[in-house]
């Protein structure tokens, strides 16, 4: 049986199920670019885009506990936009989807640049 930590453990059992996602191609998407201008100079340059699903809190004590099989419930619901961060900075929001044998990001919505 799955052992689950949460930041306050609950009094009674929480269901635990496996998320079911649906497989989509690679796509080259629609719209604007994020981005408008002359990018040549910096085009090649690779930089680090995180997928924030959720975060958890947790006591010590129950990060100590913790086992193969424990369930870490996650502070945001499963239809839950998804944050794509650049430096930290959440510049985009989508949804989880499956691509092939791993997770990707389905872009919804591209937060304005503040300058």
């Amino acid at each position: 049986m799955s052992q689950q930590i949460t930041g306050q453990m609950p009094m009674e059992e929480t269901s635990v199920k496996p998320v079911k996602l649906q497989q989509i191609g690679e796509g080259q998407g629609q719209g604007q670019n994020m981005f408008e201008g002359n990018l040549s100079l910096i085009r090649d340059v690779k930089v680090k885009l995180e997928a924030v699903v959720g975060q958890t809190e947790v006591t010590v004590g129950e990060l100590f506990d913790l086992k193969n099989q424990s369930v870490l419930q996650l502070n945001v619901a499963t239809n839950a936009p998804i944050d794509v961060r650049l430096d930290g900075k959440v510049i985009a929001r989508g949804h989880l989807v499956v691509v092939g044998d791993n997770f990707g990001v389905c872009i919804e919505e591209i937060l304005p640049v503040n300058e």
